[in-house]
């Protein structure tokens, strides 16, 4: 296969796996309260200025977490032809400030960010590495694609499920309301246009709209 039909397959994945997403609010309801997952920072607050936006708590993944997760960034959407890689975007540091935030769902996605990112790290340890982004990028996307696989073919433990889920959600969510995703899908939302001439006609036709 060659690098184009492998960028092309795990763009297809990630479609795949975001149908999958609805499952995870039962799994988010049992999920361990893990130290790890308490932020306590301040939040927005009630009355945001949404002219003069600041993220108002700091971000608190560390170094290796921020590298393990571009990488699986990258897994989950790479560059193609047409569109930069989630790294590219720098779409992880999104991901930091969004485990990062002081509120009840967030907080859960850090303890299952932060705990599956520690399973990844044992299997790289198994391969003499320390961490996940240490390994090379054929045992990395070795790893990560078994655990994508089993997603798909619901064998996955309900923390690989997870952890899966809430990553695709939030890179997918990240990338996608960038200018750039925003392209990549053909979204033109936002932008004035001189003229609307309705939905096209084989549209109209399939709806049975002459």
């Amino acid at each position: 296969m060659s690098k184009k039909q492998k960028m092309t397959a795990n763009r297809r994945r990630v479609l795949k796996l975001m149908a999958i997403a609805g499952t995870s609010a039962a799994y988010l309801q049992n999920y361990p309260n893990m130290a790890n997952a308490q932020v306590s920072q301040k939040g927005y607050g009630q009355d945001v200025d949404v002219n003069n936006p600041v993220v108002t708590w700091d971000k608190t993944l560390d170094a290796n977490q921020l590298k393990s997760l571009s990488v699986i960034g990258d897994l989950i959407i790479p560059a193609d032809d047409k569109s930069p890689s989630a790294s590219q975007l720098n779409i992880t540091d999104f991901v930091d400030e969004w485990v990062s935030a002081p509120y009840p769902t967030q907080e859960k996605d850090r303890a299952t960010i932060t705990y599956g990112l520690e399973r990844l790290n044992t299997q790289a340890n198994a391969l003499d590495a320390r961490y996940f982004h240490d390994l090379n990028g054929d045992q990395q996307a070795a790893i990560f694609d078994k655990l994508a696989v089993s997603v798909e073919n619901e064998t996955a433990s309900e923390e690989e499920d997870l952890f899966m889920d809430r990553l695709v959600y939030i890179y997918v969510g990240g990338y996608y309301t960038t200018d750039e995703g925003m392209e990549d899908i053909g979204y033109a939302g936002n932008v004035p246009i001189e003229t609307f001439d309705g939905p096209p006609a084989e549209i109209r036709k399939l709806i049975g709209i002459e």
